[in-house]
């Protein structure tokens, strides 16, 4: 039901009217939040790509997102290495010894930069929606 001025509202209807109003305000904004979600995890994958060694392209063909719904008004949006490369992930970010035990390899903090950018984004695109 669409309120205007030049619509009469019985008092009888107006929690109606008014329900109605902030329903649609909240599915609207809620759809511009999961959109804001979703550029934010895209940024974060694209980051840890940009980041991540170039010799891994078997790793980096590994990231994916999970988007879903976990509940109602509860979305989520992860990003994770699938299987069987995710054993990589924590040597890369942190390092590890080399085979012949005795120097170790360079971190590379694709992931610590992926996460940067995702909160940057999504800081942006929220106050965008909130006009701040």
């Amino acid at each position: 039901m669409k309120v205007n001025a030049a619509k009469l509202i019985q008092p009888e209807q107006l929690p109606s009217a008014l329900s109605e109003v902030l329903i649609e305000w909240a599915d609207t904004r809620e759809k511009e939040f999961v959109k804001a979600i979703d550029a934010a995890a895209d940024a974060c994958n694209d980051a840890a790509k940009q980041y991540a060694p170039v010799r891994t392209g078997a790793y980096r063909n590994s990231f994916a997102i999970d988007k879903r719904w976990q509940a109602r008004h509860h979305y989520s949006a992860e990003w994770h290495v699938e299987a069987p490369r995710y054993r990589l992930t924590h040597l890369l970010e942190n390092g590890h010894l080399t085979r012949d035990g005795m120097h170790r390899t360079k971190a590379v903090k694709h992931i610590k930069y992926g996460r940067q950018i995702a909160e940057q984004v999504l800081d942006e695109r929220l106050k965008g929606l909130w006009g701040q």
